[in-house]
């Protein structure tokens, strides 16, 4: 019940209220649009027992709030669940596939490391959310990881650190963060030009991310090779279409999606003007967007940056094919109503339609998953396209656990707007390109994320003619290369062998480390650490790479030097620091060494 006292309105069910309002008068503009738009219930339902100092601290952050986009958020609540969709209306997606690619592979690539070249690109990682869930299943790592990388095994990692900070690589333990970079570096090393890396981050993420991040020496990155900028908040609302309040009066909020990354691109500032502005006067003129938590995203792959400019589209979606039809994961289709391709989100897909296979190959009708590793033309980019209405997650208030709702944006959900002529899906290697960490243990983890890491380098080693055996793990720094020449270049050949259950992590540039014959015996572990594996770098105005090779961290192994069993040989070398290994040296001790800034050694 309302009452008027002193020309202030009091509220039984919140005493608090009439008290706030009367000490800080400011704030009752903010109270009367709150109960004019109907949303005056949280101070009865969450602040009952409030100070007044809480419900002021509610009503500020109130002040800050687009009611307009809580009461479409309210409006979706009231209409329910979306309906599901069903098999009359979608239509299979015309997937690029990579029997398609292989016609034009040369061609696509060649157009990819020009861009590059030319400075066109810059990547952004989706570092936002809070990570909760992640987080919540950290407990269960020691059992899941029989043999914990380097930063592990250390305990390295502090659980309150955004997820992104985890050391993912399963021997070295770089971090999913450090990844990201130093995927942009090997391709800013190729093309002559370093691209821009950026992060969205969240409240909760952002100032530990810049933190951690500015207390990496980032393999000899230099200053301002990456930006971090925050997404915007959205409020929560429960299943009653009320706002929350949390124990201290704040507002409950949450990230505003992946898709929000428009919206921060608009609103964030850099040298006083919008970020996007920023790029674009940088020469910026297409983005790649990709999730930090997958390690495999390589978002400079070159097929596909060519591939999307030689097509002249806005929008490429890259998409890998699945098998199963239950796997959690949104699908590409074409709507039948408008033609557009759209990716329709596993939980409101009909069975019927999820499950319906080719008759004649087998294979799933609609099998193209989303990998949420996209292209976008910066001139395509625009926040005006809906949100997605979440329901169910369960949060915690000042009144206990209660179920909430999130209205959050999508990137790929820009495709609504665009010119469907203009939008391609495009497939890619799961096991290379698509390696999702969205738990600690099952699928989509980190166990599977470190097994099929290792995978990918045993599958390299492998192509070069070197023999690994079962159960080694491999973990090889994107300075060492990505393809089966660029590993020959440092000296990896039939002449390695790397024995069952053996660990081998090398961060090295693209200099021969070897002489000869390397072998390491069952159960051992030679881990190098380079400080830089390409030198000294520089960058000039225009993002241009200077590279001084004599500042880079050289080991050089020689013919015929063993690892005994179960030995373990860690090497760390400073810039401009250089370490040999004797020829025919067989360790049969563990050694940790530490190789200074220009200094020189033999083990």
């Amino acid at each position: 019940m309302y009452k008027v006292m002193c020309g202030i309105e009091h509220h039984d069910g919140c005493p608090a209220l009439g008290v706030a309002l009367e000490r800080w008068p400011e704030l009752a503009p903010t109270y009367r649009e709150l109960a004019d738009r109907k949303f005056a219930g949280v101070f009865e339902k969450y602040l009952a027992d409030a100070s007044p100092e809480q419900v002021a601290t509610f009503l500020r952050e109130a002040d800050g709030v687009d009611l307009e986009r809580i009461e479409r958020h309210h409006a979706a609540l009231r209409r329910g669940e979306r309906e599901q969709i069903g098999l009359d209306q979608v239509k299979r997606v015309p997937l690029v596939t990579i029997e398609d690619q292989s016609t034009r592979l040369r061609e696509d690539s060649a157009e990819g490391l020009a861009s590059l070249k030319e400075g066109r690109w810059a990547s952004v990682a989706f570092a936002g959310g809070a990570g909760t869930r992640f987080a919540a299943g950290l407990d269960g790592l020691q059992r899941a990881l029989a043999r914990p990388n380097e930063v592990l095994r250390a305990g390295g990692f502090d659980s309150g650190e955004p997820k992104g900070a985890f050391p993912i690589s399963p021997v070295g333990g770089l971090s999913f963060y450090e990844i990201v970079l130093a995927q942009a570096l090997a391709a800013g090393v190729e093309s002559g030009r370093l691209p821009w890396v950026l992060f969205l981050t969240s409240r909760l993420t952002h100032e530990r991310t810049v933190a951690f991040l500015g207390s990496r020496d980032l393999f000899g990155l230099p200053d301002d090779s990456w930006i971090a900028f925050q997404q915007a908040q959205e409020p929560r609302l429960d299943m009653q279409g009320c706002l929350i309040a949390d124990q201290g009066g704040n507002i409950d909020q949450t990230g505003d999606g992946h898709g929000g990354v428009y919206r921060a691109l608009l609103d964030n500032r850099r040298e006083g003007r919008p970020l996007l502005d920023y790029l674009r006067t940088a020469g910026i003129e297409q983005l790649i967007m990709h999730n930090v938590d997958n390690p495999a995203a390589r978002p400079f792959f070159l097929p596909r940056l060519g591939f999307h400019l030689r097509e002249g589209v806005l929008f490429t979606l890259s998409a890998v094919r699945k098998t199963d039809p239950n796997e959690k994961v949104g699908v590409l289709m074409l709507l039948s109503s408008s033609g557009r391709l759209e990716v329709v989100e596993y939980n409101v897909l009909d069975p019927r339609v999820a499950g319906a296979r080719d008759a004649q190959t087998g294979r799933l009708l609609h099998e193209a998953g989303n990998a949420n590793t996209n292209l976008i033309s910066v001139e395509a980019i625009r926040d005006d396209f809906e949100p997605t209405l979440y329901t169910g997650k369960k949060i915690v208030s000042r009144i206990g656990p209660v179920a909430a709702s999130s209205f959050e944006k999508l990137n790929q959900h820009i495709t609504r707007t665009l010119n469907p002529a203009r939008v391609r899906a495009y497939e890619i290697r799961r096991d290379e390109l698509f390696f999702p960490t969205k738990n600690v243990t099952g699928t989509d983890s980190v166990e599977s994320s470190t097994r099929m890491l290792s995978a990918l380098g045993e599958r390299l080693l492998g192509a070069c003619g070197a023999s690994v055996g079962q159960g080694a793990v491999i973990d090889l720094h994107p300075a060492c290369g990505e393809t089966k020449e660029q590993l020959e270049c440092i000296g990896i050949g039939p002449d390695w062998t790397i024995g069952r259950g053996a660990r081998l992590y090398l961060c090295a540039g693209q200099e021969p480390i070897n002489d000869g014959t390397v072998r390491l015996e069952d159960d051992s572990s030679l881990i190098l650490y380079g400080a830089r594996p390409y030198g000294g770098l520089a960058l000039d105005a225009e993002r241009r790479l200077t590279i001084d090779t004599a500042g880079m961290s050289r080991l050089r192994i020689g013919r015929g030097v063993t690892l005994g069993r179960g030995v373990r040989l860690v090497m760390r070398i400073g810039a401009g620091g250089k370490l040999k290994i004797p020829a025919g040296r067989t360790v049969t001790a563990n050694i940790e060494v530490e190789v200074g800034t220009g200094e020189e050694k033999t083990l």
